[in-house]
């Protein structure tokens, strides 16, 4: 209370003198803006200014012609907002202009008694240049003098999340027109602090639009904010540059959005509030950056992804999602959308993952990941039928904040699963191969040399059955050019020759032919891994 008082105590004496500095100013403004009596008509004008807030003014004018016909205008503006001020002159009328800055269109506009919509300039006509002097003078004065009165009477909370998150609380108020009232009202979110809840219903006379806007403040751009003024309506719009504000239109979830809007009474308050959002926004990106958590190990990644990773309702459709804490991995995902049901599965292995990126559809929040140079390592199977293989898998997520979280820690798995595939031996690979159905492979040592190997390969189709026999040498193989293969819904162990020369003794179906690569086929993309690196410690230990 002590440093509340000292506050006010400081900022009285500082409005009081710039109070009085601009109602001297408006004075003199005042004394030059008279009746002028045109060829044709006459100009009455007026000028006053509020005298608690001496920085909104009116200006009314009232032109009668020879006829006595009379039009009303009346101009109502805050001074402290207008910009430009400049004296012309035609061959009947000496004027000066006054424009708001920006140009935007701050002046509220009267005509016969009816409002019209908001204009950006007004005209105060002079009797000859020397008023017109004077004129174009005392309002350049009194703009600045409006400017330091205006800002000094505005009282917005310090550099404080908590304070500013109230102070907007209490003034996002209903703002009622003459064809268009709203019903707003904000409320910060229990659970983080840079959150937000804006209620809004909208009724223009023939039906109401209720909306409901779920955003952090901090999602919001630098500077993102504007105050738009469009016909009679007066908003302040937050921008982001991603679809991150949530909104639903009663039960109906209607998606995601880039921007929340404001309602305000007046340009005025519009400024005022666009002043608060913009304190509001880098302390909330602050706030945003230090509440998710950096995740240093996959032990915290998968705890994460245990918690946020959740089964979704939203209006019709459902979805629910399944995936085991482990480095090889099975993500299940069945989805359920206009009475279609979908169930996939996905397996692969966290370390092969990469480039992990958040997306926003209509209905849900996606992460996106695909495999290291886009090898298609993800096994993927759709109702129940495997398909080709993938190159990429995309995450669910319930809402933005807990997309946050798995972005967090989905690359935090990835690093800490990505390790030296250990190498098995030859029995191990060759139980591998003798696994498969189809082909039916069988691999074995010539004569009992470790360096010399036969593969032995029977595809059977529904129309015919083809043998192959590769016989090759371990040491004609380049140990740089072994690698998985995968075509299709076939996982291989792909090894090529040194410079691909043609080293390999082919015979299919009884025709002898010689080939560069031979090629081993695996249940897996795991299998295949470590298959790769078998066959490569056994290539390094044959030398010819």
């Amino acid at each position: 209370m002590k440093k509340y008082i000292t506050c006010c105590l400081v900022i009285l004496p500082i409005l009081t003198q710039a109070q009085g500095n601009l109602k001297a100013s408006l004075d003199k403004v005042k004394s030059h803006v008279k009746e002028i009596k045109l060829e044709k008509s006459t100009v009455s004008q007026q000028f006053s200014y509020d005298n608690a807030n001496p920085y909104d003014v009116k200006i009314a004018i009232t032109s009668s012609d020879s006829k006595g016909k009379t039009t009303e205008e009346i101009y109502e503006f805050n001074l402290g907002l207008m910009g430009e001020v400049k004296r012309s002159a035609s061959s009947k009328e000496m004027k000066v202009e006054i424009s708001s800055q920006k140009n935007l269109k701050a002046i509220r506009y009267t005509k016969g008694g009816e409002m019209q919509n908001y204009e950006n300039k007004l005209e105060i006509l002079s009797e000859n240049v020397d008023d017109a002097r004077e004129l174009e003078k005392n309002l350049k004065d009194a703009i600045a003098a409006a400017k330091t009165a205006w800002e000094a009477s505005v009282k917005l909370p310090k550099d404080d999340l908590a304070a500013l998150q109230s102070w907007l609380e209490q003034n996002i108020k209903d703002v009622s027109g003459e064809k268009q009232s709203v019903k707003q009202s904000l409320k910060k979110s229990g659970t983080y602090k840079d959150r937000a809840l804006l209620t809004s219903e909208e009724n223009d006379g023939k039906k109401t639009t209720e909306l409901v806007s779920d955003f952090s403040w901090g999602d919001f751009n630098d500077n993102g904010a504007e105050l738009k003024i469009s016909g009679k309506q007066v908003t302040v719009v937050a921008k982001s540059k991603n679809d991150y504000v949530k909104t639903q239109q009663g039960s109906v979830m209607k998606g995601y959005d880039d921007e929340v809007k404001f309602s305000v009474a007046n340009p005025t308050e519009g400024t005022i509030l666009l002043m608060a959002i913009q304190k509001i926004i880098p302390l909330a990106k602050k706030e945003l950056q230090n509440r998710v958590p950096k995740v240093a190990t996959k032990e915290e990644g998968f705890k994460i992804l245990k918690d946020r990773l959740k089964d979704i309702k939203v209006n019709e459709s459902g979805y629910t999602q399944k995936i085991e804490p482990a480095c090889m991995t099975t993500y299940s995902f069945k989805s359920e959308v206009k009475g279609k049901t979908v169930e996939e599965s996905f397996k692969f292995s966290f370390g092969d993952l990469t480039d992990f990126k958040l997306s926003v559809s209509k209905e849900v929040v996606k992460i996106a990941s695909k495999v290291q140079d886009s090898k298609k390592f993800i096994q993927y199977t759709k109702d129940g039928a495997l398909q080709n293989y993938d190159n990429s898998v995309e995450f669910v997520a319930s809402d933005i904040e807990d997309a946050r979280y798995l972005m967090e820690a989905l690359p935090a798995i990835a690093k800490g699963c990505k390790g030296n595939v250990t190498a098995g031996d030859f029995n191990w690979l060759v139980s591998k191969v003798k696994a498969i159905e189809n082909p039916k492979q069988e691999l074995v040592l010539q004569d009992g040399d470790k360096c010399k190997w036969k593969l032995t390969s029977t595809a059977s189709d529904s129309k015919k059955t083809v043998e192959t026999i590769l016989e090759f040498n371990l040491y004609d193989i380049d140990p740089n050019k072994i690698e998985v293969d995968v075509s299709g819904k076939t996982v291989g162990i792909m090894g090529y020759t040194i410079n691909k020369e043609k080293f390999i003794k082919q015979t299919k179906d009884g025709k002898p032919t010689f080939a560069s690569e031979a090629n081993l086929v695996v249940n897996t993309v795991e299998d295949a891994q470590k298959g790769v690196a078998t066959f490569k410690t056994l290539v390094g230990g044959c030398k010819k």
